[in-house]
């Protein structure tokens, strides 16, 4: 596991990171989203003794990184490091040259070199100059010269800027395998259909800080923290058939189940959507509809793993909270309980 401990770090007199606390689990892919400016990059670049923190640790494995060349060698073996932009990160003439160049200032074979050149579908291009390649290509060269020296953590900021659909693919191909053959990463990025592929767990910065962590894409947040998202217009907002009923200018509102039924009834609402009802709900969202679906608690996991798969706000009211502030700007209210995305 990597993380850190109240890690501040500043550019002169600007802070740009206040106390991070942030874990990414061995074997897992850990999304970092946040707006331009959060303090994404400048955490990724703690992560293998890029930057040295004003206060604070980082550890890795247990163990405490230090700042002096051999403890830094060390942390670079087992953490490594890709940028966002290839060029800043390609100093070799040719593509075998590049690969390699990192294996040989550590002293290690060139057996997983070979390796990396072959999984990122690189053979044949060990000659070729890097100045020739293209964007998408020269990126792979980038994660290949970082595969050569096995790392198991690999970190990635913005790995899809600049890319088409093709290469977008190509990108969640490549971190799929990688993941299935053992490797960690923590990638930044502003993709929603790339993290949500590719991502096991999400962390969301705002203003140098972590605001929010979860295990699914919380389009609030994302929204909120800049993070592109498509076509999602429309919110989806579940209520409890138990709880209060909130004062949403809802476009529609539907009922699911006998209960929720039950308490549409009595609350005399009237219900615009009766078959295949969550079906229905999701796609009005899509459309950029507000909905409110009334559900059964013993439903509410049901609409959430359904919904999680379209492009919609998600929004679940818990217990018996009131949804009054559901249009406020503060990405940090917790008025409304929103549920894991």
């Amino acid at each position: 596991m990597i993380e850190t401990r109240d890690l501040w770090f500043s550019y002169g007199s600007r802070e740009v990171l206040k106390g991070v606390n942030f874990r990414a689990n061995k074997g897992e892919v850990t999304i970092l989203l946040g707006r331009n400016g959060a303090g994404k990059t400048t955490l990724l670049m703690h992560l293998n003794g890029l930057l040295k923190p004003s206060r604070g640790e980082v550890w890795i494995d247990g163990v405490r990184v230090k700042y002096d060349r051999k403890s830094l060698i060390e942390v670079r073996k087992k953490v490594g490091f890709v940028f966002q932009n290839p060029d800043d990160q390609i100093i070799a003439p040719t593509v075998w040259q590049d690969v390699v160049f990192g294996p040989k200032n550590i002293g290690m074979g060139y057996e997983f070199a070979e390796e990396a050149i072959k999984s990122l579908g690189l053979k044949g291009y060990e000659e070729r100059l890097c100045n020739s390649l293209s964007g998408g290509e020269k990126r792979r060269v980038a994660i290949a010269g970082v595969l050569a020296m096995n790392p198991d953590y690999i970190i990635m900021d913005e790995p899809t800027a600049g890319l088409d659909g093709f290469g977008l693919k190509n990108m969640i191909e490549i971190i799929e395998n990688l993941r299935d053959s053992g490797k960690t990463f923590v990638i930044s990025t502003h993709d929603l259909d790339f993290a949500r592929e590719v991502g096991e767990r999400f962390v969301y910065m705002d203003n140098g800080e972590i605001v929010h962590e979860s295990d699914r894409v919380d389009l609030r947040f994302a929204n909120r923290c800049g993070l592109r998202i498509g076509n999602a217009r429309g919110r989806l907002i579940v209520i409890p058939h138990n709880a209060e009923i909130p004062d949403v200018d809802a476009d529609f509102i539907a009922a699911m189940g006998t209960k929720a039924k039950k308490r549409a009834s009595v609350e005399k609402l009237e219900v615009d959507i009766t078959n295949a009802v969550l079906e229905r709900s999701i796609l009005r969202a899509i459309e950029g509809h507000t909905v409110m679906l009334i559900c059964s608690t013993e439903m509410l996991n049901v609409v959430e793993r359904e919904a999680e798969k379209f492009p919609v706000f998600l929004e679940i009211l818990d217990g018996f909270d009131h949804l009054a502030a559901v249009n406020t700007d503060s990405i940090f209210d917790s008025t409304i309980k929103t549920k894991r995305r």
